[in-house]
């Protein structure tokens, strides 16, 4: 995962030449995962060395884990970011807890989903009626008190210092509304999943591909749509550079996950252990027949995405050792 993460965008501040604080998400979420990585070592010690339960063990780590989050970003300490750059200072600041409420909202996943299947099972009509229209009113509140204390404030300088502590409020409202039905649940939208894969090349790429001018404009493609060009050229200027920007990420991702993963399986020969399958990903989908050829196209890209997957995620077809 911290080779995903942080391999193309280290790539392109090398040869670009480019400060990687540009990319500032990228050692955000890598610090984030490092963090829930050891809180997760230090549940398994407490659990293993201690004699703790499942929550005790879980809950101790993950107030370790805001115990430290408290003693770095509350204290002085947190001025050692500026040996790093101005950038990298405010953002860690800015999203201080943001891994830690994730970390925490894992702990009780399984309990939210027992909720779930308890509040909008099909056993009872009327409770489920009850929960979705409860749920609906909580998270619509939720929503409205973040934006009636915090949200209005057009002023950064006065909402920045107070959103690592409010903004859980809108983000809970949201999921409270999202999920408060079961229809609600078992729909997902295949755009956002899309995107959602390709994120990591999107926020990266946009700087050079998408955004000039300090990210201000974007380039102008077709004549006539530039700043004072009619609304209808700028919206079609927008559209094409926005298809040539998201296929190239998209082709940027395939790249980076396939060089990845040789990298990945070189080391692990150098050191004797078992490889992916060369065949796992491939840059474009082979295809047999022409009878059969679009059925197996589509065979072959969704088996493809199933193996980029894998490979963000550092699982493989390949068979474990001992």
């Amino acid at each position: 995962m911290i080779i995903r993460i942080n391999y193309f965008p280290l790539l392109l501040s090398y040869f670009l030449s480019v400060p990687l604080e540009l990319y500032y998400v990228v050692p955000l979420h890598t610090c984030g995962f490092i963090m829930t990585m050891v809180s997760c070592y230090i549940a398994v010690l407490f659990e293993r060395k201690c004699g703790f339960g499942y929550w005790k063990s879980r809950t101790s780590a993950v107030l370790v884990s805001l115990v430290a989050h408290i003693l770095f970003y509350e204290t002085p300490a947190v001025d050692v970011l500026l040996y790093f750059s101005k950038e990298i200072h405010f953002r860690f600041q800015a999203d201080k807890y943001s891994a830690w409420m994730g970390l925490a909202s894992g702990l009780l996943w399984g309990k939210i989903g027992e909720y779930m299947q308890w509040a909008h099972g099909f056993e009872n009509e009327s409770r489920r009626s009850k929960a979705t229209i409860l749920q609906f009113i909580t998270g619509a509140f939720l929503i409205w008190f973040w934006y009636f204390f915090f949200g209005f404030l057009s002023d950064k300088y006065a909402y920045n210092p107070v959103h690592p502590y409010v903004f859980i409020f809108p983000v809970v409202g949201w999921l409270m509304i999202r999920n408060c039905s079961r229809y609600l649940t078992e729909c997902h939208s295949t755009v956002l999943e899309f995107l959602g894969r390709n994120t990591l090349e999107t926020y990266v790429l946009q700087f050079h591909l998408f955004m000039t001018h300090n990210v201000q404009y974007i380039p102008v493609i077709i004549p006539g749509a530039d700043a004072n060009g009619h609304a209808a050229l700028k919206f079609l200027n927008m559209l094409l550079c926005g298809s040539v920007f998201l296929v190239i990420a998209v082709w940027a991702r395939k790249i980076t996950v396939a060089t990845q993963m040789s990298v990945v399986d070189l080391v692990k020969g150098l050191r004797g252990l078992p490889t992916t399958p060369s065949t796992n990903v491939s840059l474009s989908s082979q295809v047999g027949s022409k009878g059969s050829q679009s059925n197996k196209s589509e065979d072959a890209t969704e088996n493809e995405e199933v193996q980029l997957v894998k490979a963000e995620s550092g699982m493989s077809d390949a068979p474990s050792k001992g």
